[in-house]
C-alpha cells in the first residue's frame, strides 16, 4: 500500500465523488479536503452533467479559493471536454485515479461511508435526509479528526467553530504534530492492511508479458484473460498495457500477474529423456568408479601379499647361504628338506582360526575325546 503524503497548506489538494441514487432519484456531490478533511456535499437533481459539476465547485471556490489539484474518478463528466477546459482554465491539475481501482481514491470513499452511514439511520427513522446531512456536517467539521487529532475547521480556519456545547478552553494546534500524528495513523494503517493481504514487492517492468483481471461473465469464467497483454508502462501502482490488437488499458498491478508460457508436450517427454539419461549416465559412473575402486583395491592387497611373501623367501634363501658358507652343508636330503620348508610363490587362502578346546576343572576326570 502506497499512503499519500499530506499537502504543505490547506485546500491545496481536494478530491470529488458522486454517492447515490438516493431514494428520491438524487445524487450527492461530495469533494474533501486532504490537509484538514473537510467535506462539501452538495445534493443534486437527476441530472449529474459536466455543467452541474462546475456550478457546485464554483460555489466551492467562491468561499475557500482555487485549489491547485483535484482527484477524480473516471465518470463521464470527469472526462468531458467541458470538464477539461474549465480545470485548464483555472489552473487546476485534474489527476485521475486507475479505473475499477476506488482504493486510489480512498479518502473521498471513506467520507462518503461515513455519510451513507448517516443517511441510512436517517432514513430509518423517517427524517428529512437533506436536515440530517446538515447537522452531520456541523458535528463532523467542530470533531477532532482520529487521524491529525484536530478537527477538520480549526485546521482549515485555523480557529475553532462555536457550537451549542460550552468550550471554555482555547485551542491551538501545532503543524508539526498535526504532521507526525498523521504519517503515524497512515503508517500503522498501512502495516495493518500489507498485512491482512500478504501485500509484497512486484518486480514487473516495461515488456513483460502479463495477464489482465477480467470481467466474470459466468462461474466458468477464468479470473484473468488467457490472452497474454504486454506491460507498456508502470507508475507506483498504475501500469498500462497492450493487447495484440494496439488497445491500451490503465489498471492497477494487483489487476495483473506474470504470464508464464506454458511448455508443450514434446518438450516436456525431451527434457525427461534427458534428465532419465543423465540419471543414467551419472549412475553407470558411480558403478565404475565403485568396480575401479575395488579393482585397485584387491590388487594392491595381493601385490602387498606376494612383496612379503617374497621378502619372506629371500631372507630365508639369504640364512641358508650363510649357513652353507659356515658350515659346508652339502648333504643333498638336507637342502631338500630346507625347500621343501620355503614356502610357494602362489598366493594361498588364509586359514580360518581354530578355538582352543579345554576341558572343564569340574570334569577332570573325563576323557575328552578328539
Amino acid at each position: 500500500m502506497i499512503r499519500m503524503s499530506l499537502p504543505s497548506k490547506p485546500w491545496e489538494q481536494i478530491s470529488a465523488d458522486f454517492l447515490g441514487p438516493l431514494p428520491s432519484r438524487e445524487y450527492l456531490f461530495t469533494v474533501v479536503e486532504y490537509y484538514s478533511r473537510w467535506l462539501e456535499v452538495t445534493i443534486m437533481s437527476k441530472s449529474t452533467s459536466a455543467d452541474r459539476v462546475i456550478d457546485a465547485l464554483d460555489k466551492m471556490f467562491t468561499i475557500h479559493g482555487l485549489p491547485i489539484s483535484i482527484a477524480t474518478d473516471n465518470g463521464p463528466q470527469f472526462i468531458s471536454d467541458t470538464f477539461k477546459k474549465y480545470v485548464d482554465q483555472h489552473g487546476i491539475m485534474h489527476r485521475r485515479i486507475t479505473p475499477l481501482w476506488p482504493a486510489a481514491n480512498g479518502e473521498i470513499e471513506r467520507q462518503n461511508r461515513s455519510l451513507l452511514k448517516r443517511m441510512r439511520i436517517a432514513n430509518a427513522e423517517k427524517k428529512n435526509l437533506s436536515t440530517e446531512i446538515q447537522t452531520y456536517l456541523k458535528m463532523y467539521r467542530s470533531t477532532p479528526h482520529c487521524t491529525t487529532g484536530v478537527s477538520p475547521a480549526e485546521l482549515l480556519f485555523n480557529r475553532t467553530l462555536r457550537t451549542k456545547l460550552p468550550d471554555i478552553q482555547m485551542r491551538s494546534h501545532d503543524d508539526t504534530k498535526v504532521r507526525d500524528r498523521d504519517s503515524q495513523r497512515k503508517e500503522k494503517g498501512k502495516l495493518y492492511a500489507d498485512t491482512r493481504r500478504n501485500a509484497t514487492t512486484n518486480d514487473l517492468k516495461a515488456g513483460d508479458s502479463v495477464l489482465v483481471k477480467q470481467n466474470r461473465g459466468n462461474k466458468l469464467s477464468t479470473t484473468f484473460n488467457p490472452k497474454p497483454f504486454t506491460l507498456l508502462e508502470k507508475h507506483g501502482n498504475s501500469v498500462v498495457v497492450q493487447n495484440d490488437g494496439g488497445d491500451t488499458y490503465k489498471r492497477n498491478d494487483t489487476h495483473i500477474k506474470r504470464f508464464i508460457e506454458r511448455k508443450s508436450s514434446e518438450n516436456v517427454n525431451s527434457e525427461n529423456v534427458n534428465s532419465e539419461n543423465q540419471n543414467v549416465n551419472s549412475k553407470n559412473q558411480n558403478v565404475n568408479s565403485e568396480n575401479q575402486n575395488v579393482n585397485s583395491g584387491n590388487v594392491n592387497s595381493e601385490n602387498q601379499n606376494v612383496c612379503s611373501e617374497n621378502q619372506n623367501i629371500s631372507s630365508e634363501n639369504q640364512n641358508v647361504l650363510k649357513g652353507n658358507q659356515n658350515g659346508g652343508i652339502n648333504d643333498k636330503a638336507h637342502s631338500n628338506k630346507l625347500m621343501k620348508s620355503v614356502p610357494s610363490l602362489e598366493p594361498t587362502k588364509p586359514s580360518r582360526p581354530t578355538r582352543d578346546r579345554k576341558l572343564p576343572s569340574r570334569y577332570k576326570d573325563f576323557v575328552l575325546s578328539n
